[in-house]
């Protein structure tokens, strides 16, 4: 899985932790040795045979750190491997060197947090057993507390395996300078859900329907198989937050849509496995896969703010684990009197959180890493497309939009996945047009999923949806309802720029990538330009 150069740097360093490993285990670094990591790491094998087909990946970038993550196949028991990190792509100049212990109870992957790296730099890593060495990856540790640099983030959401090929992520591995990548949610789906050119076969009955914890993995093993996947995982740093098909699809908090009917799923599959221990194997499987640590105490909570110097704070959120379920049964395209009643979509204690943070930022962008679309999309005037958005949840929307507005605070842009397609505009207190607005929205359409004119095809005004938006919708500038893809938001002092770049087909793989719409924010502006 390496070039020859990698491998022949790899030989050499070899040879020389061949006697450590005698010792009791390879822990180099800038700083003394740990003498009881050192204990206990002894009573760990060191790993000899074993192959890293999941590729790499690394996320949670910070001024001096950065979370390392693989997966080993072929081992039996936990074990140790080990890992380096250089400034060069031949390691040559090797600034950390450890080992991380591969469990077994975490499905043989590794997560381990390097320190100690300098803000704003290049760094290449790698893992190796006795015989096997991964891939290398490389990664950004992100700026200082002061550093006003610019700043380039990718993001993407829904990548259903079955729909298409990712072709999106050929572009994303090859994007320049990016800082960060976000996954926005969907990074699997729980069942096969749409037809495409490839076949989910994952699960126990072979049938793509995932309810039990070794079938997740499964499907996250299938996913990370994807040479595409990898590269872009391997090329820049990334964080992820779930959505709804991480666990079953609309769900909320520890209960099935609304929805969904007694003894079965949503959408329809029998229910093997409870709703609230599903969760629990679905969120296992995610913490396991994802290259990101668990907060002791809080080991189940995935908002977080990452701070990206003084340019921006992104701000994660979690619109599943907290919310109540969905009004009006989730109907979708009809009017629901009960859509702006009091109910919650980050409850009490993220939203605090989040309104405290945005207050108190330094920061001269906001970010929201946003799962769910905050604009409505109606396809008349309050009949919105979907109760299961923030459309259902409009007494939220409206104490944060309210809140952003009465402490003054500016420049909010949230990045959005789940619709499969793409958006821009303005978000506003009520999520329409005789709202006030208090921020701006780029949702950046799907990696494969299918959109809403192929899924909801036979549901009146569909077919005609490019002529209804503009009516229902004013305050949504630019929608493409057939393209997939992904965006890259730009920011600077003076202006905030949102690309959205997009495959030609996700029929056949290695699709040319174009940029197909961009758009610009000018600093204190919550209007959105078309360039």
């Amino acid at each position: 899985m390496t070039d020859t150069r990698e491998q022949e740097g790899l030989t050499r360093r070899r040879a020389l932790a061949g006697s450590a490993a005698a010792a009791g285990g390879l822990v180099v670094a800038a700083g003394p040795l740990n003498q009881a990591q050192i204990a206990r790491a002894r009573k760990r094998p060191f790993a000899g045979e074993g192959s890293f087909d999941w590729g790499v990946s690394s996320g949670f970038p910070a001024p001096r750190g950065i979370v390392l993550w693989t997966r080993i196949d072929g081992l039996d028991r936990t074990s140790r491997v080990r890992y380096e990190v250089a400034t060069d792509r031949q390691f040559r100049r090797v600034v950390k060197r450890g080992f991380a212990v591969c469990r077994r109870r975490k499905d043989f992957t590794v997560h381990v947090a390097v320190n100690g790296l300098r803000p704003a730099s290049e760094y290449f890593y790698r893992f190796y057993t006795r015989r096997s060495n991964s891939r290398v990856g490389q990664f950004r540790t992100s700026p200082p507390p002061d550093s006003m640099q610019p700043i380039k983030i990718g993001f993407f959401s829904c990548q259903n395996y079955q729909a298409g090929y990712y072709n999106a992520h050929d572009g994303l591995a090859a994007e320049k300078d990016l800082d960060l990548v976000i996954c926005l949610g969907d990074y699997i789906y729980e069942n096969r859900t749409y037809p495409g050119p490839r076949t989910d076969n994952s699960g126990n009955n072979g049938d793509g329907d995932c309810q039990k914890l070794e079938e997740y993995r499964q499907k996250y093993r299938l996913y990370q198989s994807d040479r595409s996947l990898q590269d872009a995982q391997a090329a820049h740093p990334m964080i992820a937050i779930w959505d709804d098909h991480e666990v079953e699809d609309n769900y909320a908090g520890k209960r099935a849509s609304s929805a969904a009917s007694d003894g079965q799923t949503n959408p329809g599959e029998p229910r093997r496995v409870p709703i609230g221990q599903r969760v629990r194997n679905g969120y296992h499987a995610f913490f396991d896969a994802m290259p990101r640590k668990r907060r002791r105490g809080d080991p189940l909570r995935t908002f977080e703010r990452a701070r990206l110097g003084r340019m921006a704070d992104l701000f994660l959120l979690d619109e599943r684990q907290y919310r109540d379920p969905q009004p009006c049964n989730d109907a979708p395209f009809v009017p629901c009197p009960d859509a702006n009643a009091p109910r919650a979509m980050l409850g009490r204690p993220q939203m605090g959180w989040l309104k405290d943070r945005l207050e108190r930022s330094p920061a001269q962008w906001k970010l929201l890493g946003n799962q769910l679309m905050l604009m409505s999309f109606d396809v008349a005037l309050g009949a919105s497309v979907t109760k299961d958005s923030w459309d259902g949840y409009g007494a939220e929307r409206s104490e944060l939009g309210n809140h952003i507005l009465d402490k003054g605070i500016d420049n909010v842009v949230a990045m959005t996945g789940d619709i499969h397609t793409f958006f821009a505009g303005r978000m506003t207190t009520t999520g329409r047009i005789d709202g006030t607005p208090y921020g701006v929205e780029f949702v950046g359409g799907s990696v494969t999923s299918l959109g809403v004119k192929e899924t909801l095809g036979n549901v009146d005004g569909i077919e005609n949806i490019e002529t209804v938006l503009p009516v229902a919708d004013p305050h949504i500038i630019y929608a493409d309802f057939d393209r997939r893809g992904y965006g890259v938001l730009s920011l600077n002092r003076e202006e905030a720029r949102c690309d959205f770049r997009s495959p030609k087909t996700v029929m056949k793989k290695g699709s040319q990538i174009e940029t197909i719409a961009s758009f610009r924010v000018a600093a204190g502006s919550t209007n959105v330009e078309q360039i």
